[in-house]
């Protein structure tokens, strides 16, 4: 493993500053709220107005798509959730997966660790060496849609069943301040965010683990079998199967566990 350089990292009370410096030059953010610790970001900013971003040092439970948990480890990780009015959600996740893997490239090139070239693995995973570095929650309230990153900072190591499929910036030799993490997902998710489809899709496409591959989906009409043919911001996932190309909705849509030909 790669020796691991950590920067001093910022204290939680210089976060609500920082921040808000970011809040203050923005047109989309109005508020920046900073939690020692909390439940779930994603609770506390569904509760706010538009525009809102929750941060916290600590997420207890955090949750996943589709009713999964999200496992948190202390304070080796970033959770932040930010509430947008709801335009154009069938978007949203493919726009957060974007914004936060140029996020992360960029606070590492900010601290001299090159750009990481994070992966997206559709429809809410960050992929770090074919593993998952951190994930997208977009959840949709009183015609609103709130949009939570989860990324692994610190974490050293992960228990069983984590230990074969998650991994961390750290694990990777890399060491970031939270504080200039969640600085530059609010900058990226804010350039993103008023991004047309083909922009979107074309930094998503370079970034894409799944184009091109055999795999098996999860869908209410049952399993889905096929190749990967493309991603489309605006509706999903499109696949090649037996009976011909097929549309699937991201938000109706789960990846059946890792197929053998992928």
């Amino acid at each position: 493993m790669t020796p691991l350089t950590t920067p001093s990292a910022a204290p939680l009370s210089v976060w609500p500053e920082a921040l808000g410096r970011i809040v203050a030059q923005s047109t989309r953010w109005k508020e920046i709220v900073v939690l020692r610790e909390t439940r779930s970001t994603q609770d506390h900013a569904r509760q706010l107005r538009p525009g809102a971003v929750v941060v916290a040092w600590r997420q207890t439970h955090g949750r996943g798509r589709l009713g999964r948990s999200w496992i948190d480890t202390g304070e080796d990780g970033l959770a932040m959730s930010a509430t947008i009015e709801d335009d154009r959600s069938g978007r949203a996740s493919v726009i957060a997966g974007v914004a936060a893997a140029e996020a992360i490239d960029r606070a590492c090139t900010q601290a001299s660790h090159g750009a990481l070239e994070v992966g997206l693995k559709w429809p809410n995973d960050l992929i770090l060496s074919h593993r998952k570095l951190g994930g997208i929650l977009v959840e949709a309230h009183s015609g609103c849609l709130t949009i939570g990153i989860g990324v692994n900072c610190a974490q050293q190591e992960f228990a069983s069943p984590l230990g074969s499929t998650a991994t961390s910036l750290a694990m990777h030799g890399v060491g970031i301040d939270r504080l200039d993490l969640a600085g530059e997902l609010l900058r990226a998710l804010e350039r993103w965010l008023v991004e047309n489809d083909d922009r979107v899709g074309e930094a998503y496409t370079r970034r894409d683990t799944l184009v091109g591959r055999h795999h098996r989906f999860s869908t209410p009409e049952g399993v889905v079998e096929g190749v990967v043919v493309r991603i489309d911001p605006a509706k999903g996932l499109v696949v090649r199967t037996s009976r011909g190309d097929l549309l699937l909705c991201a938000s109706t849509t789960s990846l059946c566990a890792p197929d053998a030909r992928s």
